[in-house]
């Protein structure tokens, strides 16, 4: 959808997408080769380059390795469903079948180390996105709790009014 819509509202747009192929309707695909959308594939990102806003982004064709530097303004990461743990799997975190384990409070087996979405189980886990949000907030609120232990966990209500 954010190669649909985008590209109306700038200079340019490019998806890369590790797979030869997308997983989306005909009439999106339609929707999408109408636009001024550069699609990369089977590419996959390696490096977002800039100091403190991104400026380039390193991409390689999967296949081959050959690399190229995109220019960019802003990288909007919309990942799937395959978790690769990659450097994550030697930090000494407690997996199961290739996810992070955490508890109710997103927390994993190491003091401070906090995750949420995809990546981790738990039992009664739900794959969803929804779930993933909330699993977020979770993890937000109790990160900042171990950091400042004066902040607490309870963030309140997001419909009650803010003081």
């Amino acid at each position: 959808d954010w190669g649909i819509n985008l590209p109306d509202r700038t200079k340019s747009c490019t998806i890369v997408h590790r797979r030869e192929e997308f997983r989306a309707s005909e009439g999106n695909m339609a929707r999408l080769a109408a636009t001024k959308t550069r699609i990369l594939v089977p590419y996959e990102v390696k490096e977002l380059r800039g100091d403190s806003w991104v400026k380039e982004v390193v991409v390689y064709h999967n296949k081959t390795k050959a690399e190229e530097v995109l220019p960019a303004d802003a990288v909007l990461m919309m990942l799937g469903f395959l978790a690769k743990l990659g450097p994550i799997a030697e930090w000494g975190l407690e997996l199961e079948k290739n996810q992070v384990k955490v508890n109710s409070m997103m927390e994993t087996n190491l003091p401070g180390v906090f995750a949420c979405g995809d990546i981790v189980t738990y039992p009664g886990k739900l794959k969803l996105i929804a779930t993933g949000f909330g699993e977020a907030a979770i993890a937000a609120n109790m990160a900042r709790a171990y950091t400042d232990p004066s902040a607490g966990f309870e963030p309140g209500h997001s419909s009650a009014k803010p003081r």
